[in-house]
């Protein structure tokens, strides 16, 4: 078959999510099913399945929703086995790794049209302690053996952060507290409840100073995206990934020069940054990892928001709230919205498109043309920073 893509301009045409749950009752063939038939209905002009050469699924592990060998699946469900397929796996940055492999194929030209199916089901696990054991496989072998949970390495990264700068736990409570409103006007996030500072602090502690509200939950969902080197074709909105870039860092905490940073995000971000040829400052709302509320604080300053040291402080002054200069999760971030591993990349970048295309609902960001993401893995072992812009 003839490739006729446009190298260069890759972007977006269609996305489709389900809802993130604590505990949804589809089975993890039947999440994928939903996402991978209804995406092909979001595109404007039209796509049909046969038009998709190449799927890139991704999911963190087999023991969240027993199944693997899930790009053939899909290719099944749309009725277009000529396409080629694999997964991605990258921790917690397997979605947005994904995007990223789609975008370097497009990109050759060999292929036209990419559809992305993220995935997982979480509670397949059945509860939170047997979650967390597969989690701690993301970090280093060596933290692994010696029995650290993936909670206290972000203790350690919190702890290490507090004692060099000055943040305190009620920094880290605003970080909660700001992605549960956002939530509460997303129609797809797992918690639509409001909270405070105080009950943040009255939560339970998992590992000082971390308590249960600054944490990310256990979530099942699955998002779709279909990706063309010849947008133009499919609508006349696409979404286009101006920057993109993957790094890594050590995979340890420990091995750090610096535990209070994300080595990797920085270096991402200054790639996708130079890319695309705008900076923080040019960038209307971000989408970044919160898994742990430290991390957003973190990633302020990561991304150029904030001096290091600093990032706390642009939530006292409210700069990254819905309604500040520079929105960060609107979406309700991991923290609220969800965090189903292998679905929220890919998720991240769908609430961008929808963002910059103005169809955001109740949470649209006014008159925003450019967005960030920002998707980690481990502790930050692996970093995928991508600026789109419309």
């Amino acid at each position: 078959m003839e490739k006729t893509g446009i190298i260069g301009q890759v972007g977006v045409v269609g996305a489709y999510s389900t809802k993130y749950e604590s505990r949804t009752s589809k089975d993890t063939s039947e999440l994928i099913r939903e996402v991978a038939v209804n995406v092909f209905n979001t595109v404007d002009k039209g796509i049909s399945p046969g038009e998709v050469d190449l799927i890139i699924t991704s999911n963190y592990s087999d023991s969240f929703g027993i199944l693997l060998h899930s790009a053939p699946l899909v290719a099944d469900i749309i009725g277009n086995r000529s396409a080629v397929g694999f997964r991605a796996e990258n921790a917690c940055a397997s979605g947005t790794t994904a995007v990223y492999l789609a975008w370097q194929l497009l990109s050759t030209g060999k292929f036209r049209n990419a559809l992305i199916v993220g995935f997982e089901k979480m509670s397949s696990q059945g509860s939170s302690a047997k979650a967390n054991e597969l989690l701690m496989r993301t970090g280093s072998p060596d933290e692994y053996r010696t029995g650290a949970p993936f909670l206290s390495l972000y203790a350690l990264i919190a702890r290490e952060y507090m004692r060099k700068y000055g943040a305190t736990e009620e920094d880290l409570a605003l970080v909660a507290v700001k992605n549960h409103e956002n939530a509460t006007r997303n129609p797809l996030a797992q918690f639509q409840k409001k909270i405070t500072v105080d009950d943040v602090l009255r939560s339970p502690y998992i590992s000082t100073p971390l308590k249960l509200l600054d944490a990310s939950p256990l979530s099942d969902g699955a998002v779709a995206l279909l990706l063309s080197s010849d947008p133009k074709k499919y609508t006349d909105s696409p979404v286009y990934i101006k920057g993109i870039s993957l790094k890594h860092d050590y995979p340890g905490v420990y091995q750090r020069e610096d535990m209070s940073s994300f080595k990797a995000v920085r270096e991402a971000s200054e790639e996708a940054y130079r890319m695309s040829g705008l900076g923080p400052e040019k960038i209307d709302l971000f989408e970044v990892h919160d898994a742990f509320t430290i991390s957003e604080i973190i990633l302020y300053e990561m991304l150029g928001l904030a001096e290091k040291g600093k990032g706390y402080k642009l939530l006292r002054e409210g700069v990254t709230s819905f309604a500040g200069h520079k929105p960060v999760n609107a979406s309700g971030g991991l923290k609220a919205k969800g965090h189903p591993i292998g679905a929220t990349g890919v998720g991240m970048v769908a609430e961008v498109y929808w963002q910059l295309r103005g169809e955001a609902g109740a949470r649209q960001v006014s008159g925003a043309e450019a967005g960030l993401v920002e998707n980690h893995g481990g502790t930050g072992g692996t970093s995928v920073v991508i600026v789109l812009t419309r």
